[in-house]
This record gives structure tokens, C-alpha cells and sequence, in this order.
């Protein structure tokens, strides 16, 4: 693992803004970062829910099962990136702790 050296004054800002310092302003910023990205992730989960209205097992299911349709094709595709970014960034907050 690096080491990173901070000036001392940028971690007396860090500590004034109530970070706790210099890892903690790390630490909060990557955590909103992906917590935008888990939002972002979810609603596109659940435009999908709402259009199709299932989830995306069910779905999936139906089409592997019916004619071909593109349009549905296309939607799954995208669903299942949303999905699985979503699960991504989950299990990335969750290291956070790790990380830092």
C-alpha cells in the first residue's frame, strides 16, 4: 500500500471542515461519489421495473421464452448493466472501509 504525505495545513482544513483530516475528506468524497453512481444505477433499475412491470428474472424469462423482440432485447441489456453496476458500487462502498 502507498503512503501519502499531506502538507500540515492541508490537514488542519480537512480537520476544520469536520473530516477528521486529510483521509477522512478522501474517504467522503469517493463515498458520494459512488453513492451518485449507485443512485444513478437504481433508478435505471427501477425505470425498467416500472416500464416492464417485474423484475428484471421475470422479464428475462418471458423473452428467452417468446418471438424475438429487439426493442425487449435492447431493454434487457441495458437493465442488466444497471444491474450489475449497481451491485458493482455496492460492493465498492463496502471496501471503502478497507481502502482508506
Amino acid at each position: 500500500m502507498t503512503t501519502l504525505a499531506f502538507s500540515d495545513n492541508l490537514e488542519q482544513m480537512a480537520k476544520e471542515l469536520d473530516f477528521g483530516g486529510v483521509k477522512g475528506l478522501i474517504k467522503d468524497v469517493l463515498a458520494t461519489q459512488i453513492l451518485a453512481r449507485i443512485s444513478g444505477f437504481s433508478e435505471e433499475v427501477e425505470g425498467f421495473e416500472a416500464k416492464y412491470g417485474n423484475d428484471y428474472q421475470t422479464i428475462n424469462n418471458e423473452f428467452a421464452e417468446a418471438d424475438e423482440n429487439f426493442k425487449i432485447f435492447d431493454d434487457l441489456m441495458a437493465w442488466r448493466f444497471a444491474r450489475e453496476g449497481k451491485e458493482y458500487w455496492l460492493n465498492r462502498l463496502k471496501e471503502l472501509d478497507d481502502v482508506l
